[in-house]
């Protein structure tokens, strides 16, 4: 029994490897198209760090002190003064062009507001609209004008007889440490790369399962590939799966081990495991794949559907905004996809080394998908039957010569 289901499996296997290299658009998905997109997406973000963000300045005082802290805000790493103008609305039309994200304002009387122990007003306007660009062009600015002002509060001390220790006291009357634990460097690629690329990866492993299934219904060469499994829909299923359960597993581990060897980046957890998770959200997103399939058992409707649930999976993986301030509906939908439950795993394992009995549970949670397999397969199965019924009921009936 066992033979057989092995030797059923191996001919499917070996009858759907020949399909993957007839097949030039089908082989590009399951090889080389996962990497180049895994690296045009590190290629994107490469650079980590934003830098050089574009700022233009509105300097009406034109002053030492103001033209002082225009050096300020360029020899901010991550901001860049591009252009000095006149007045607001020039800056205005430069932003509205998207040629600089943020406008500075200095006011007349900048310099003798200072001199006068006055507060003077100085306005930064920022492009909001782009989320990240906009917290990263505030901090910044917020930095920028502290250091500048300490320097100006220090100045004064000194000038009043004020020793350094008094200093220390006057311009930071409290002292904060913040120390980050994960992602030191508050670099975009831990941050941002590591998650989206399993985001597509995922998508690949949907499509691969359902562009494979598909082109055997929209060929009508369903009969053969049930032929080499002998009629058995649990053979033929495994059969046509194993090859790319196969390459989507190594995609996997060759994404992880472009991060975490390749470019060494920290790695807390156990190879071991991160494997076992890798098979486990295959298995799951193949299973979804499947199902999804057989709802409709047909490769145009079925591929629309599966590119709706899986394309904005990213949003909802809890990276770029808190899981936990998700409305209920979107907590609901992120727990359906099996790339949220993936990502979860990936993270408590590289960055928090998580032992194997605190990844059990959303482990457990990403396994549970793979139940949707029986469901498919019984769909398959009863769409083969009644397709059996219906060539059977359609066939001539023959009469015997009297």
């Amino acid at each position: 029994m066992m033979r057989s289901l092995i030797s059923q499996i191996k001919a499917v296997w070996q009858r759907e490897n020949k399909l993957i290299l007839a097949s030039k658009w089908q082989l590009s998905l399951v090889t080389w198209l996962p990497l180049a997109c895994m690296l045009l997406i590190y290629a994107i973000f490469s650079q980590g760090i934003p830098r050089d963000l574009a700022v233009a300045v509105v300097d009406q005082d034109h002053s030492r002190l103001s033209r002082n802290l225009v050096r300020y805000i360029d020899a901010n790493p991550s901001l860049a003064v591009t252009s000095q103008l006149v007045n607001l609305a020039e800056g205005k039309d430069l932003m509205q062009r998207g040629e600089v994200y943020a406008v500075v304002h200095i006011p007349r009387g900048f310099e003798n507001q200072i001199y006068l122990a006055m507060t003077p007003e100085v306005s930064t306007f920022y492009n909001a609209q782009y989320v990240l660009i906009g917290k990263l062009v505030s901090s910044n600015m917020a930095k920028t004008f502290g250091t500048f002002m300490a320097q100006i509060d220090a100045v004064k001390t000194l000038a009043t007889g004020g020793n350094l220790a008094l200093i220390k006291g006057t311009v930071a009357p409290i002292s904060t440490q913040v120390n980050p634990l994960y992602n030191v460097s508050t670099n975009y690629v831990p941050f941002l790369v590591t998650a989206a690329v399993p985001a597509l990866w995922q998508i690949f492993v949907l499509v691969s399962v359902l562009l494979g299934f598909g082109m055997e219904y929209k060929n009508n060469t369903e009969n053969s590939w049930f032929q080499h499994a002998d009629g058995s829909v649990v053979s033929a299923v495994i059969g046509k799966l194993l090859p790319y359960t196969l390459l989507s597993v190594v995609h996997g581990l060759l994404f992880l081990s472009f991060f975490y060897g390749y470019l060494s980046m920290p790695m807390h957890g156990n190879w071991g495991y991160l494997l076992l998770i890798l098979l486990v959200a295959v298995l799951a997103g193949q299973a979804i794949a499947l199902f999804i399939f057989t709802l409709t058992m047909n490769l145009t409707q079925a591929i629309s559907m599966g590119a709706a649930y899986s394309a904005p999976a990213f949003a909802f993986i809890g990276v770029t905004f808190p899981a936990e301030s998700m409305p209920p509906l979107a907590q609901m939908w992120r727990s359906l996809l099996p790339i949220t439950h993936y990502m979860q795993l990936q993270i408590g394992q590289v960055n928090y080394g998580q032992s194997f009995m605190a990844l059990l549970p959303q482990l457990t949670a990403l396994a549970l998908f793979m139940l949707t397999f029986f469901i498919a397969i019984y769909r398959i199965k009863r769409h083969r039957d009644n397709a059996l019924l219906m060539t059977r009921r359609t066939l001539p009936t023959g009469h015997e010569d009297e």
